[in-house]
Order: structure tokens, then sequence, then C-alpha cells
């Protein structure tokens, strides 16, 4: 479980980071264009963190290798519940806005993620995840 774990470290550090700056911000980073791009980035590390071992965890299941990230949702059904199925769509739908540069859309998602403190979800799937995979003596 060693890789599992440190991603899920990793996501962590990057949430906590997000925490602390929307906590002290008040309105999440309104008007601060760095810190909003570090968020974007933090957002994007953790979404990666989060997709890499769970195709990995589908993988080594035989569940199948995905296509494509958009196919994990439906590849981990037995892993996550709805909701947790919904948070990876989306976590996977983040990413790849942040990714491909959509700016505009980019920055008012990222805002509302921010607000309504939906960031949360990633550590919340990989959890989730995490637990299956080690339950199965997989190691993502």
């Amino acid at each position: 479980m060693g890789r599992a774990v440190w991603l899920l470290q990793l996501i962590r550090e990057h949430l906590g980071i997000l925490e602390a700056k929307v906590g002290e911000a008040g309105e999440p980073l309104a008007g601060d264009s760095l810190a909003l791009y570090v968020a974007h980035h933090l957002l994007q590390a953790a979404s990666q963190a989060l997709m890499d071992p769970a195709a990995h965890a589908a993988a080594e299941a035989g569940l199948g290798v995905p296509e494509g990230y958009a196919a994990l949702p439906e590849l981990l059904a037995g892993a996550l519940s709805s909701e947790g199925a919904a948070a990876l769509r989306r976590t996977i739908g983040l990413r790849n806005v942040v990714v491909r540069c959509y700016a505009r859309v980019s920055r008012d998602l990222v805002r509302a993620i921010l607000a309504e403190r939906r960031y949360r979800d990633v550590e919340r799937v990989s959890l989730r995840i995490v637990g299956w995979a080690r339950k199965r003596a997989l190691d993502p």
C-alpha cells in the first residue's frame, strides 16, 4: 500500500493548503488571481493523485483497463456509492477543464468548488478507493 498511502498523503496536503487559504480568505480568493491559479494547480494535482490509483486499482482488480479516466466511475461502481461515483465524475471533469485551460470556465468553476468546499470530495473518494483496494490486497 505504499504508493496509495503516499498519494493519499499528497491529496491531503494539497487539500489542506486549499482549506487554509479558503478559511482565511472569507470569499474564496476573490480578486486574487495568483491564489486562484495556485488553487487550480492544487485541485489538478489532487484530482490526478486520485485518478491514477483509481485506474490502477480497477486494472489490478481485473475490472478492466479504462480507455480514459471518464470510464473510471463505471469500472469502480462496486467500490463506490452512487454519490462517490458522481463525485469521481465531477473530479475527472474538473481536472479536464483545468488541464485544457478553459480559463474563464475554469476560474468560475474553481471559485464555486472552493466556495462550496466541494474539493473535500476528492479525499472522500480517495479514502473509499484505497479502503476498497486494501480489502483486495491491491496497491494501486
